[in-house]
């Protein structure tokens, strides 16, 4: 299923001066962006700023149809004349019963320059919610924040995002020749391969079923999403124990050496999924519902694993490394089973979080 944007008109493109086609509120203003930042383009914005005496509240109702996490993302700027410190706007997600869930204060630091934000807003279960955004100021005309591009991004199914440079895409729908995010920069998906399991084989075998790496408990706030992937699938990690016992501070681990850790384990109640491997030109670290983890290492042991379809596919790309004339080079170093386990047992019994970049002077 690909991704979903819960807003209707979030680039406020269907609206006029005193409406916005799929919004409500009180004193809704949209106008091109050049009317509030002299020289900014005609695109159409929505100013977060009331008449005297009056506030502005912006706000639509969508529905969610099963538990999930979303991404909010829109731009955001404070209006030639506005009061740095002064104006900006609350922002605020609502369940069905009024109930806030999610809740941010944005009060932008300069004037005439765009930014933007991105947050991960988690919705406990099927049902109506309302994004508001309501003015903060001094309601004085002439000044406030303006907003654009509002999106709600939503990947229903629990299937997973890849962040690529246009944004997070559902695995199923990336394309070869696509480009995705790497830690190494933005780099061409080569071949896409998946294998889908059913009821007979996880009842079967537990190993076919999945790790599940809840939302958050790498640390970091990573994976922004619930985040389910085979057993042997690595995770890079980036920790002070890592830099001690291995040299470097960031590594790859599987998915299972982790689930001795709190919040990742085998999820056995999972009894059907479709597992896709994505190979690049080289061995890589992409990030999948933003946290770090492999594509597709090409080995001798990997292509056994593949059907011989999809083994003549690769070979046709890539015959240094099917016929084992080349060793493929890894995107970090990959500790033995062993070490991993150690390092596993070391992280948690110090309580360490798997992904600490800020402790190594290294980034995500």
């Amino acid at each position: 299923m690909p991704v979903t944007n819960l807003i209707v008109n979030g680039d406020f493109t269907n609206s006029a001066n005193r409406s916005a086609d799929g919004w409500s509120g009180t004193d809704i203003e949209t106008r091109p962006s050049s009317v509030y930042i002299s020289g900014s383009g005609s695109s159409r914005v929505a100013e977060l700023n009331g008449g005297t005496g009056q506030t502005t509240v912006m706000q639509q109702t969508f529905t969610v149809t099963e538990p999930a996490t979303a991404e909010l993302n829109l731009d955001f700027a404070l209006r030639d004349s506005g009061d740095v410190g002064i104006d900006g706007f609350r922002i605020e997600v609502l369940d069905g019963s009024g109930t806030v869930i999610y809740t941010q204060d944005v009060m932008p630091t300069v004037n005439s320059v765009y930014d933007e934000i991105s947050a991960s807003v988690t919705f406990p279960a099927a049902g109506d919610y309302t994004l508001r955004f309501t003015e903060i100021g001094d309601n004085a005309d002439g000044s406030g924040a303006i907003i654009d591009n509002v999106e709600l991004l939503i990947c229903f199914g629990g299937e997973t995002l890849i962040d690529t440079p246009e944004g997070s895409v559902c695995a199923k729908d990336l394309q070869v020749g696509q480009m995705v995010t790497t830690a190494s920069g933005p780099q061409p998906i080569r071949w896409i391969g998946s294998r889908s399991v059913g009821p007979e084989q996880t009842a079967r075998d537990p190993r076919f079923c999945p790790v599940r790496i809840s939302a958050g408990a790498l640390g970091a706030g990573l994976p922004k999403r619930d985040l389910l992937v085979s057993r042997q699938h690595r995770l890079q990690v980036t920790s002070p124990i890592a830099l001690r016992m291995f040299g470097q501070a960031s590594v790859l681990v599987s998915a299972l050496r982790l689930t001795d850790l709190p919040g990742i384990y085998l999820d056995t109640s999972v009894q059907e999924i479709d597992y896709y491997h994505i190979l690049l030109d080289a061995h890589e670290v992409i990030f999948a519902e933003g946290a770090p983890a492999e594509s597709l290492l090409l080995g001798q042991q990997s292509l056994k694993t593949f059907g011989e379809t999809d083994r003549d596919e690769i070979a046709l790309m890539f015959p240094e490394l099917c016929d084992g004339s080349m060793m493929p080079k890894t995107a970090q170093v990959m500790p033995s089973g062993k070490q991993q386990r150690q390092f596993v047992r070391r992280a948690s019994k110090n309580d360490r979080a798997m992904i600490e970049p800020a402790r190594c002077g290294a980034s995500v």
